[in-house]
């Protein structure tokens, strides 16, 4: 007798219908660009043509980085497996992320649409790539409509187009790098966007290029930034109606900067560096700690969403805001919907498979599946 382990591919997808509760109609999609895989479908965009609103499209991990640009016109649920899977331990048996190297853009049709679990690739290196806007050449997610959600991915850039009044967009647990979220093609009013538990990081050292949310010349409305981590060089510009609470804000020495503009709060935010909280809107705190003290690297892995997570004394670590009974982070990793290391979505994913294989008619399998 002998035993067998191997790598499922697509055990999902009962799953994630059962989580959206789609109509029992709605399919689901594989889309691998290895052959021998038979998935349904080799690329993103012949997946998105093929499906109906309401379907949704699984991209499966692959050591190749999906090409072609991806346009999206109907109600969508797009879903990869995460990033950092092979750094992050527990994660699932196959370590490949959905690696796209394309631009994704929503546009007319594709209201309430999701975006999750996909890892961005463009050929500059990350971190210190030029985000400026004029500059940028890499892959973006581009938003031309109402209502889109992007949930746990590894992206570089996200612009949201403001030729006219767009509404609804939230932005929650992802890692940009080294990132931007911009406006563009328009002064239109941009309404109810949320930006939740991100992490930002941009080594880029031109001080012009330390953008990571420029919304100029957008008129932000109702605007929510809370438990992000701001890290190394940073600039948030252009920004009016936006309510800025419990973020992390280390940066190096000096180039960073807020501007203020109209109609901003500012309550419980922490900074390592002078970046000019406005004063009267709340209490926002200054620390001097080194990144050592900020930041807890755990065991000898080098994901680097893993690098910031927060210290394991609570009570002395600048994130930590508490009250009596009460322990609360600020940064992604705090607050009721903390960021996940790797990227991972709320879905059961399979991380191991074992089989006893013999002679005969029939064997036992073993499954193994937990939901993150």
């Amino acid at each position: 007798m002998k035993s067998k382990k191997f790598v499922l591919f697509h055990g999902i997808a009962l799953a994630v219908l059962m989580l959206y509760g789609q109509a029992a109609q709605a399919n689901i999609l594989r889309v691998n660009n290895v052959a021998s895989m038979g998935a349904d479908y080799a690329t993103i965009a012949a997946a998105v043509a093929a499906a109906q609103a309401g379907d949704t499209i699984h991209i499966e991990g692959s050591v190749t980085p999906y090409a072609g640009d991806v346009v999206v016109d109907k109600k969508l649920v797009i879903i990869g497996p995460g990033y950092f899977l092979a750094a992050s331990a527990g994660t699932q048996h196959y370590k490949e992320s959905a690696k796209v190297n394309c631009n994704i853009t929503f546009v007319a049709g594709s209201e309430n649409s999701i975006l999750a679990g996909i890892e961005h690739r463009t050929g500059a290196a990350g971190y210190t790539v030029d985000t400026r806007p004029a500059n940028y050449a890499g892959n973006k997610v581009i938003i031309q409509t109402d209502t889109i959600s992007i949930i746990s991915c590894k992206l570089f850039y996200v612009e949201i187009n403001a030729s006219q009044n767009r509404q609804n967009i939230s932005i929650q647990r992802c890692f940009f790098n080294p990132g931007l979220i911009t406006t563009a093609g328009g002064s239109a009013t941009i309404t109810n966007v949320t930006i939740g538990n991100c992490f930002f990081r941009n080594d880029f050292t031109t001080a012009p290029a330390r953008m990571v949310i420029n919304c100029a010349p957008a008129v932000p409305a109702v605007w929510r930034i809370s438990q992000c981590t701001f890290y190394n060089n940073f600039t948030l510009t252009g920004l009016t109606n936006t309510a800025f609470s419990s973020n992390a804000f280390f940066g190096a020495a000096t180039g960073n900067s807020i501007t203020a503009g109209i109609n901003n709060t500012f309550t419980d935010n922490v900074t390592n560096v002078a970046i000019g909280f406005p004063t009267g809107d709340g209490v926002n705190a200054s620390r001097t700690e080194g990144i050592t003290s900020w930041f807890a690297r755990t065991g000898e892995n080098d994901a680097i969403d893993i690098f910031f997570k927060e210290a394991g004394n609570t009570t002395s670590c600048p994130l930590f805001n508490g009250t009596e009974g009460v322990i609360s982070f600020r940064g992604m990793y705090g607050g009721a919907n903390p960021y996940k290391e790797a990227g991972m979505f709320t879905i059961p994913s399979v991380y191991e498979i074992s089989m006893e294989v013999e002679v005969g008619d029939s064997f036992d399998m073993t499954i193994r599946a937990r939901t993150h």
